[in-house]
């Protein structure tokens, strides 16, 4: 547990709520505040060891994106987010509005992600350094939401979710500015000041994206050990080890972006994709040959192009026994991803090379 919650269940009086001269909140309330508090200790405890931490975080910037859009009423989902910041189309997927610029805010924030500083482009009409109308006698997840209450109702843009994050940071619930926990609900711009039953859908719905974060962080590191196994078993790796680095940066791809990113030929390219799929890294998403998609295994569910698995999860097979040649190929896996991260921060989201 955190402070916050032994903070709220020693509070209790009366059976069913916090009383006196603070707040009060109702047991449901107490539940998801302590709940959510937990379920970003958790997140934030995992990233800060993990080895695919760079990559997690510009596929979950991505999403805490997508997030934002939609809390401010724009008709997008998460898949077209995701190819915008891979720079592909998606065949059947209604075309992005060109009278207004949706991602205008990304770089910038992403940016600020990384500094761990607020980006200043996110302080519109609101400054971002108001003053929470919940006092320190309010749970540290409650004052969060609440400045993101005060920024929204001033700026109709995607910034005040934006910004959630780093009051997470700043108040102490989180050591680094995580991408997925942008939130809140639609009716924070609704009214002018809420009562405490009123931050139990925010406070759900933030507990909602921090478990699905480490649910995808799990994802994203047992699809490292399973490229590592794939590698090990290539009798001859080639640029498999080059393409496996790209997936986790570049989640989305068409032999055409390969071959622009790892400098071969497209024909190369749908040769190398086609490995990665019989080695069961990617999976063509495509139905027309002349325009061929891929897509990492572990995202293909959660993107909607693979149906989800039934029954007991897969066993994972423990990796070979580590030989000279064996170390060799892992270590220049690493070092291809760390050079593919490298690589892709310079040129950015939607960019090319």
């Amino acid at each position: 547990m955190t402070e916050t919650s032994f903070a709220l269940i020693n509070g209790m009086r009366n059976g069913n709520s916090i009383s006196g001269d603070g707040p009060q909140y109702d047991l449901a309330t107490i539940s998801a505040i302590a709940s959510c508090s937990a379920a970003i200790a958790r997140l934030d405890a995992r990233i800060s060891v993990s080895l695919v931490a760079p990559a997690w975080a510009l596929r979950a910037a991505w999403s805490g994106y997508a997030r934002a859009l939609q809390l401010q009423g724009a008709e997008i989902d998460e898949i077209d987010v995701f190819s915008w910041g891979c720079g592909l189309k998606i065949p059947g997927r209604s075309p992005r509005a060109t009278h207004i610029d949706q991602f205008e805010l990304f770089e910038d924030w992403r940016e600020g992600l990384g500094r761990g500083d607020h980006p200043t482009v996110c302080y519109g009409p609101a400054s971002g350094h108001a003053i929470a109308l919940t006092g320190p006698d309010h749970p540290p997840l409650v004052r969060a939401i609440d400045l993101v209450r005060q920024h929204a109702r001033r700026d109709a843009s995607p910034a005040p979710w934006l910004m959630l994050p780093f009051w997470l940071k700043d108040l102490r619930l989180s050591a680094q500015a995580h991408p997925c926990l942008v939130g809140g609900t639609k009716a924070l711009r609704m009214k002018a000041r809420l009562s405490e039953p009123d931050w139990l859908a925010p406070c759900r719905a933030l507990e909602a994206s921090a478990v699905d974060g480490l649910a995808r962080l799990d994802q994203l590191e047992r699809l490292y050990r399973d490229t590592q196994r794939a590698i090990m078993g290539a009798h001859r790796a080639g640029a498999l080890p080059a393409l496996a680095a790209l997936t986790f940066h570049r989640p989305l791809l068409s032999p055409r972006s390969v071959s622009e990113l790892l400098g071969m030929s497209v024909a190369g390219a749908s040769k190398l994709l086609e490995r990665a799929v019989e080695a069961g890294l990617v999976v063509e998403i495509g139905t027309r040959r002349t325009w061929r998609l891929f897509v990492t295994r572990d995202l293909a569910i959660d993107l909607g192009f693979a149906p989800p698995s039934r029954g007991r999860p897969r066993h994972e097979p423990p990796l070979p026994p580590a030989g000279r040649d064996l170390s060799q190929a892992v270590a220049a896996f690493d070092a291809q991803m760390e050079a593919m991260d490298k690589l892709l921060n310079r040129t950015g989201a939607g960019g090319s090379v």
